[in-house]
């Protein structure tokens, strides 16, 4: 499995440069989610230091650094729902399905997560943060979501090739104790995720919104 760590270096690149130098066989907006989750905001005067997570460049998803590799499976699972994801939301014509309607900028798209084992919850939003190594976001307010997703986003999808045919409910459903939240900085952007427990630990998805 091809690792890459996300260290200051890469993320300072365009996106562009960053998706031809990494092969990333995807839109230059699931570059652009890695690049604001792991950028200061402008309110934050102080330099940010974190430990770099990994990207998972078969999955698009990123890790923790000092967290165990995920199993094939997983890695398989993460990448059909990170396809489904962005699939739908390009299908109902904006960036992020985790974000939905929600979001007024189409320019980020969805990705994966795996945090492995844990206490990550409901109510356990900021040891998602901290575990991911979010350090730009441990200020942030976080809004839990009543629902997973925009009920609009599932209907009507259109399946413009087999690869849509995946439903993304129905790959969510495999997951346990599945919620979603938006975490809130001072400026525009807020970080979205959908994360639940598998058999082999905890994973799901992540994004960007826009909120003028």
């Amino acid at each position: 499995m091809t690792t890459v760590k996300l260290d200051s270096h890469i993320l300072e690149k365009d996106a562009g440069t960053i998706t031809e130098q990494l092969s990333i066989q995807s839109q230059q907006a699931a570059v652009r989610t890695l690049q604001a989750l792991f950028h200061r905001s402008t309110a934050q005067l102080e330099p940010i230091n974190y430990n770099p997570p990994i990207f998972l460049l078969q999955s698009l998803s990123i890790a923790p650094s000092d967290t165990d590799a995920a199993p094939q499976d997983v890695t398989d699972y993460l990448a059909k729902l990170v396809r489904a994801a962005q699939q739908t939301a390009e299908s109902h014509y904006c960036g992020s399905f985790v974000a939905g309607k929600t979001s007024e900028s189409d320019e980020f798209a969805d990705i994966g997560v795996w945090l492995g084992k844990g206490t990550y919850q409901r109510n356990h939003e900021k040891e998602i943060l901290d575990k991911m190594g979010l350090s730009a976001w441990a200020d942030a307010k976080i809004d839990r979501m009543d629902g997973l997703y925009d009920e609009k986003l599932l209907q009507t999808t259109l399946v413009e090739s087999s690869e849509a045919s995946y439903n993304i409910g129905k790959l969510l459903d495999s997951l346990e104790d599945c919620h979603r939240f938006f975490a809130r900085r001072r400026d525009s952007y807020f970080a979205c995720f959908l994360v639940g427990r598998s058999k082999a630990g905890w994973c799901g998805l992540a994004s960007i919104g826009v909120a003028s």
